[in-house]
């Protein structure tokens, strides 16, 4: 494991204990095979790095339940459109989920993470307002094409 995956483990045991949770060894070892990852995977890809690396006999709702913590905690981010998960690329700063805004490249499959801020932001939620509708924790997804894919 890197440093750099050992200090991001840090501050996600810190997150978990300023809202009182617990980072158990298995949510841990799941939140680690997050971080090392180029990109999202699938809760399948996931436990069988899982069952090579630290538990054979893990059955998927081993997985599925770490996931679900891990999300809940503000630690990782499921992506509904593509059911694919991935660890929050901002676990160092102060900042809340409910305007989280994820590029999604349908080329490379390449997932950006980006705050939703300013204008957007703003046109958003006068949209919404104008529906008498308010959003919840979900973060929005934009599908597209990144900049290597567009050339």
């Amino acid at each position: 494991m890197t440093e750099t995956v050992e200090k991001q483990l840090r501050i996600a045991e810190q997150r978990c204990a300023e809202q009182g949770l617990r980072l158990t060894p298995q949510r841990r070892q799941v939140m680690a095979l997050l971080l090392e990852q180029d990109g999202p995977r699938s809760a399948y890809d996931l436990l069988d790095a899982l069952q090579n690396r630290h538990h054979p006999g893990a059955k998927p709702p081993t997985i599925y339940r770490a996931l679900d913590f891990l999300v809940a905690a503000g630690l990782a981010h499921r992506l509904a459109s593509t059911n694919r998960y991935l660890a929050c690329g901002h676990l160092a700063c102060e900042h809340g989920h409910d305007g989280t805004l994820f590029l999604v490249c349908d080329r490379c499959g390449a997932v950006r993470e980006a705050p939703m801020e300013g204008r957007f932001k703003q046109a958003l939620n006068s949209s919404l307002a104008h529906q008498d509708f308010v959003v919840g924790m979900q973060p929005v997804e934009i599908h597209g094409h990144c900049r290597q894919c567009q050339d």
